[in-house]
């Protein structure tokens, strides 16, 4: 008799969870049809995978192009070398101080105060930039044959004085041996003018 009854109740569980089963089954494998909002999107909009926040931490972001070696301004320092046919040049940037700053540094240097001729240049960083040079960039050197103003300098000799390593106190392109101001603009060199030193 309880043999029967086991065999009564089972039959009456898979009678009632079978056809539940089967329509959980029909619901799940059964196609459904898109949402309007889906089907407009997808004929409208390419799809792109969807990125986790680690991983855009992860890469850097892409950029049009790279940032320039040096912001937009005037900037103080030494040309180390000029390449004619890339169109660069590579600049040791440096810091030119006057008054109250210029004595403040070189006693943080260790030099003397207050500083001769009142300036002081900083040159602590060793990083080399390479910057792109404008080709018709404008060239001003001091005229040192007759001390001591700025005129219209030429490309081929300015660029030629830095393979040498010595120049005549009164040559008028000094290569190396001097310093520069260079003017950027859209990360380009657009000019280039010699600095003074007594």
């Amino acid at each position: 008799m309880r043999s029967d009854a086991r065999i009564v109740l089972l039959s009456v569980v898979v009678a009632v969870i079978g056809p539940a089963c089967s329509s959980e089954q029909t619901a799940s494998t059964a196609p459904s049809a898109p949402s309007p909002s889906m089907t407009v999107s997808a004929q409208t909009t390419p799809t792109t995978p969807s990125v986790e926040p680690s991983e855009t931490i992860a890469g850097p972001t892409p950029s049009a192009s790279p940032s320039p070696e040096l912001e937009d301004g005037r900037h103080f320092g030494y040309i180390r070398s000029i390449d004619v046919e890339s169109e660069t040049l590579v600049f040791d940037l440096a810091y030119f101080l006057s008054g109250d700053e210029a004595n403040q540094a070189a006693g943080e240097h260790g030099d003397e105060t207050p500083v001769p001729n009142d300036y002081y240049i900083v040159n602590d960083n060793p990083r080399l930039r390479t910057l792109a040079v404008a080709t018709d960039v404008e060239i001003r050197v001091i005229d040192w044959g007759h001390c001591c103003d700025l005129v219209q300098g030429e490309i081929q000799p300015f660029v030629e004085a830095f393979q040498t390593e010595h120049h005549a106190w009164n040559a008028m392109y000094q290569g190396g041996e001097s310093q520069y101001w260079l003017t950027v603009e859209g990360g380009v060199v657009v000019q280039i003018e010699e600095q003074y030193l007594p």
